[in-house]
C-alpha cells in the first residue's frame, strides 16, 4: 500500500490548494493537455496556471492506444510532470482503476506523485458504451472523499461524467448528466466534468443545475473557451488534443522532406525557445 510522507502531501496540498482557487476564481480556468514533460514544461513557459494530465496522451506518446498503459506509468509520467513545473498538475485517474478500494489506492499514488487533483469518469471499461451504476459510482466518489481525509490531503476530485458519451438520445443524456452531477456535487466532487457536449442551451443547464464548477473538455465542434467562460463554466480541458497537433506537424514536416526533399517547414521549430524552456533543468 502506497502512502505518501507529510512532506509530499504538504508540498501537493499547495498546489491543490492554488487549483481549488483557480476553480472558484471568476476566469475560467483553461488547462492544456500534457502528453510528456515537455509540454508541460512548455505549458508552464507559456503562462497557463495550471496543467491536465492525459492518460490517452502519456499512451499514445508511448505508441500505446488509450488504456494501454497501466495505473503505475501513468502515475509514474504523472510525477515527472508536476516535479518538473511549479504549477498544479491534475491527475488522468481514469475510472480509479476499479471499485473503492482501488480508488483509495489510486489517490494514495497520485498523491504520492505530487498531482493536485484526478479525474474520475463514471464509464464502464468493462462494458464500453455504458454507464456504472449511480449508486456504485457514489461508493467510489465516497472512497476517495475518505482517502483524501486519512491523508489529511487537499486533493481535488474532478468527478466525469459520461452520460453525453454513452447515451443516443441528447435529451435523456442532458437529464441524466444533470442527475449525475448534482449527485456528484452532493457528494463532495470539487467539480464536475463532461464530455462531448456541444450544444450552448445543454452547457448553461448544466451551470445552472449543478451545484459545483462545471469543466468541459473542449476543442473542434465545442464552444470556444471564451463562450463557455460567458456561460459560467469554470474550467476547460484538450485531453489528449495537443498531442494530436503535434503529431500533426512532425507529419507535415516529415512528409515534406520525403515527398519534396526540402525543409522548409523545419523553420516553425522553437529551437532557442526551447533551450530557454530546458535551462538549468539535469538529470
Amino acid at each position: 500500500m502506497t502512502r505518501p510522507s507529510a512532506d509530499v502531501i504538504k508540498t501537493a496540498n499547495e498546489k491543490s490548494l492554488r487549483l481549488r482557487a483557480l476553480l472558484q476564481a471568476p476566469e475560467i480556468v483553461i488547462m492544456p493537455g500534457a502528453f510528456n514533460v515537455l509540454s508541460a514544461l512548455l505549458y508552464q513557459h507559456l503562462g497557463f496556471p495550471a496543467i491536465q494530465g492525459s492518460s490517452a496522451g502519456f499512451a499514445n506518446a508511448m505508441g500505446y492506444a488509450d488504456l494501454g498503459i497501466p495505473r503505475e506509468t501513468t502515475v509514474g509520467v504523472t510525477k515527472l510532470c508536476a516535479d518538473a513545473v511549479s504549477i498544479p498538475v491534475n491527475a488522468d485517474g481514469e475510472d480509479g482503476y476499479g471499485g473503492p478500494d482501488e480508488v483509495r489506492e489510486t489517490v494514495r499514488q497520485f498523491v504520492s506523485a505530487g498531482a493536485a487533483g484526478m479525474n474520475m469518469e463514471d464509464s464502464d471499461r468493462n462494458a464500453p458504451g455504458t454507464l456504472l451504476d449511480i449508486g456504485f459510482q457514489l461508493d467510489k466518489i465516497g472512497a476517495f472523499m475518505d482517502e483524501r481525509k486519512k491523508l489529511g490531503s487537499e486533493f481535488l476530485l474532478n468527478a466525469r461524467c459520461d452520460a453525453f458519451m454513452t447515451m443516443a438520445d441528447r435529451r435523456a443524456a442532458l437529464k441524466e448528466a444533470v442527475r449525475r452531477g448534482q449527485a456528484w456535487a452532493e457528494a463532495g466532487a470539487d467539480s464536475v466534468f463532461y464530455f462531448r457536449v456541444a450544444e450552448p442551451d445543454y452547457i448553461q443547464t448544466l451551470v445552472k443545475e449543478v451545484p459545483a464548477p462545471v469543466s468541459i473538455l473542449a476543442g473542434p465542434g465545442i464552444p470556444s473557451a471564451r463562450e463557455l467562460e460567458s456561460w459560467g463554466v469554470k474550467r476547460v480541458s484538450y485531453g489528449s488534443q495537443f498531442l494530436q497537433v503535434a503529431v500533426g506537424a512532425v507529419k507535415r514536416a516529415a512528409l515534406e522532406v520525403k515527398e519534396q526533399k526540402t525543409h522548409e517547414l523545419m523553420s516553425d521549430g522553437i529551437g532557442k525557445e526551447l533551450r530557454d524552456i530546458l535551462a538549468g533543468r539535469i538529470s
